[in-house]
C-alpha cells in the first residue's frame, strides 16, 4: 500500500489544527461517503458529480468487455492504439504510456495537440493495418478530438476500406452525439462512462482504464488498490492541509515526482487547476519544474513529493529543511498509481470544501474556446502586431512582484530541445526572482490549466510564445487546417486573458522556435529583478 508522510516544518501547529477541527467537524467521514454537504453552499451542484468515488466498484462490470477488447486486438495483431483526446481523456492515458510502457505489445500513442507536426507524428512508423484508433470526449463534441479522429480516419480507411470501423472505439458519456455517431457508423465498440464523472476525475474509469488494459496494465490490481486508498484518512488529510498552508499564503503547490512517475504532475496539474483556480481563489500547481536549490524557493510554496525511485530525497529533503512544508506520498511499485489517482482525488475535492470552491465545475474555460472559434471565421486571419521578439522575455520578468508566478505558454511544435529552453527560462527566473513557474504546450494546456489562469488568483504573468509550426495539415471535413485552428486558439487563449486584466506578453518565435526560444532563455538568465 502507499505510504502518506507529513513534514509541514514551521506549519506542523498550523496543519494539525486544521485537520483536527476538519475531524471534528465530520468533514473527513462526510468526503469519504461522498456526502455532497460536504461542499457546503455547492452541495447541490456536487451532488451531480460523486461517480468518480464510486468507480473502483462501478467499473468491474465492464472489465470482462475491456479484456474481450484487448483480446482481440491482439488476435489481429494490433501494435498501436491512438488515443485522440484532450484533458482529462488524455492526461491519465500519457501517463500510463509513459508509467508502464507497452510491455504487452501494444504501444500507445497519445495525440493532445493541433500543432500539424505533433498531428503528423501520430502515425509515423505506424502501420494503418495494426492500428486502433480511441476517441475519447467525455461530452463527445469536443473539436480536436474529433478533429483528430477525422485525420487518423482517412490513414486507416486508406489501407481497410470499410473495415475501418472495426478499428475505432468511443469513449464517451451515454447518449453523446459521439456515441451515437460511432454506434451508427458499426464502430467496435462504444464504451459510455459514468456520466456523474468529470473528466479530470476519470482515470478509473473508461477514459484511463482501456487505454491501461491496452498497454498491459492490470486493470484490476489498479482499482483494488485504488479502493483501498478510498478506505483510508491520507487524502482528506492532504486536502486539509493544503488548503489552510493555501489560506496562510502557501498556494504554489510544486509536485516534484520521481523517475518512472514523472508524468504523473502533467495529470496531477490539471486535477489541481481545473478544480481549484476559479472564483478569483485557487492553489496553482507547479509540475515538472526543474529542482534547484532551497534557498530560490518562495514563503508560497508546499511541495508534494510523489515517491517511487528515492532519486530526489535528498533535494526534497534539503529544501524541506529550509523550512519548506513537504508531503510524501511514497509508492512500492508503478502500478500503486491506483492508489494516488484516488489520493489525489479525494485531497483535492477535500482541499475545495476547505475553501469554499466548488471542484467539479471549470466556470472560465468557454471564454478562450468561443474567442478562438470568432478569431477562427474572422477573414482577417489572427493578427500579429501586438507579438514581440523573444527579448520581451525581460519585460514579463520584470512585472513579476512577491507571490506572483510566470506561466509559459507555448503554441508551437513541442520538441525535447524547446522543452529544454523553456526549463532554462524557468530555472533563471526562480533563480533571480524566487517566483514559481509553469510551462504548457498549447492547446494541451487549455484543458488543463487554462481554468486556473482565467479564473484564479491574478498572480500570474503569461507568457504566449507563438512558432510557425511545420508544415500544415488540412482537417478533414473542415474549411480550415490544423495550423488555422491553432493559431486560433492561441489567440483567443489571450483575448480571455487580457479580457481579465491579466499580464500577458506575446512572443513571435520566428521561422525557427527552437532558436527563438533559446535566445529567450539567455535572456531571461541575465535578466536581474528589480
Amino acid at each position: 500500500m502507499m505510504n502518506f508522510e507529513m513534514r509541514p516544518g514551521p506549519a506542523k501547529g498550523l496543519v494539525e489544527d486544521a485537520i483536527a477541527d476538519a475531524e471534528g467537524r465530520g468533514l473527513i467521514g462526510h468526503v469519504r461517503a461522498g456526502d455532497p454537504a460536504a461542499w457546503g453552499a455547492h452541495a447541490d451542484a456536487a451532488r451531480d458529480w460523486m461517480g468518480w468515488l464510486r468507480a473502483p466498484e462501478a467499473m468491474r462490470p465492464h472489465i470482462a468487455d475491456i479484456d474481450s477488447l484487448v483480446a482481440a486486438c491482439h488476435q489481429e495483431g494490433i501494435r498501436h492504439a491512438l488515443v485522440l483526446g484532450m484533458g482529462g481523456s488524455s492526461l491519465s492515458p500519457e501517463v500510463t504510456r509513459r508509467t508502464f510502457g507497452h510491455g504487452d505489445g501494444i504501444e500507445l500513442r497519445v495525440l493532445d495537440s493541433t500543432d500539424p507536426v505533433a498531428v503528423a507524428r501520430i502515425t509515423e512508423g505506424v502501420d494503418p493495418a495494426k492500428c486502433s484508433a480511441i476517441v475519447s470526449s467525455k461530452s463527445g463534441t469536443t473539436a480536436e478530438p474529433l478533429a483528430f479522429a477525422a485525420h487518423v480516419g482517412l490513414f486507416i480507411k486508406d489501407a481497410l476500406g470499410e473495415a475501418w470501423r472495426d478499428r475505432f472505439v468511443a469513449i464517451t458519456d451515454p447518449g453523446t452525439p459521439l456515441a451515437i455517431r460511432a454506434a451508427d457508423e458499426g464502430w467496435r465498440m462504444v464504451a459510455e462512462n459514468m456520466p456523474d464523472v468529470g473528466g479530470r476525475f476519470s482515470a478509473l474509469t473508461l477514459f484511463g482504464l482501456i487505454p491501461m488494459a491496452l498497454a498491459g496494465v492490470p486493470v484490476t490490481d489498479v482499482l483494488d488498490r485504488a479502493a483501498a486508498a478510498r478506505e483510508g484518512s491520507d487524502g482528506p488529510r492532504l486536502g486539509v492541509a493544503l488548503a489552510a498552508l493555501a489560506r496562510s499564503g502557501r498556494d504554489k503547490l510544486t509536485i516534484v515526482a520521481d523517475p518512472g512517475i514523472g508524468s504523473f504532475g502533467l495529470w496531477a496539474e490539471q486535477l489541481v487547476a481545473e478544480s481549484l483556480g476559479k472564483d478569483g481563489e485557487g492553489v496553482i500547481p507547479i509540475a515538472g519544474e526543474p529542482l534547484g536549490d532551497p534557498d530560490e524557493y518562495g514563503f508560497d510554496r508546499v511541495i508534494l513529493h510523489l515517491r517511487l525511485t528515492g532519486e530526489h530525497d535528498d533535494d526534497v529533503a534539503l529544501i524541506g529543511a529550509s523550512g519548506i512544508p513537504v508531503f510524501v506520498l511514497d509508492l512500492r511499485e508503478p502500478l500503486d498509481v491506483g492508489a494516488l489517482y484516488m489520493t489525489l482525488e479525494i485531497a483535492i475535492a477535500t482541499a475545495g470544501a476547505e475553501l469554499g470552491i466548488n471542484p467539479f465545475d471549470q466556470p472560465d474555460v468557454q471564454a478562450a474556446k468561443d474567442a478562438a472559434n470568432t478569431a477562427l471565421a474572422s477573414e482577417d486571419g489572427i493578427p500579429k502586431d501586438d507579438r514581440e521578439g523573444p527579448e520581451a522575455i525581460a519585460r514579463a520578468i520584470g512585472m513579476l512582484e512577491k507571490g506572483d508566478y510566470l506561466a509559459l505558454l507555448a503554441f508551437t511544435t513541442p520538441t525535447p530541445g524547446g522543452e529544454r529552453h523553456l526549463n532554462a527560462i524557468r530555472a533563471a527566473v526562480r533563480a533571480s526572482t524566487k517566483s514559481a513557474t509553469t510551462a504548457g504546450w498549447g492547446p494541451r494546456f487549455l484543458h488543463s490549466t487554462g481554468q486556473l489562469h482565467k479564473g484564479g488568483p491574478g498572480s500570474g504573468v503569461f507568457v504566449q510564445f507563438l512558432g510557425p509550426g511545420g508544415p500544415d495539415l488540412p482537417i478533414p471535413g473542415q474549411d480550415h487546417t490544423f495550423g488555422d485552428l491553432l493559431r486560433a486558439q492561441a489567440i483567443g487563449d489571450a483575448q480571455a486573458l487580457v479580457e481579465r486584466g491579466r499580464r500577458v506578453v506575446r512572443i513571435d518565435l520566428g521561422d525557427d522556435p527552437e532558436a527563438a526560444l533559446a535566445l529567450a532563455a539567455r535572456v531571461a538568465a541575465a535578466t536581474v529583478a528589480p
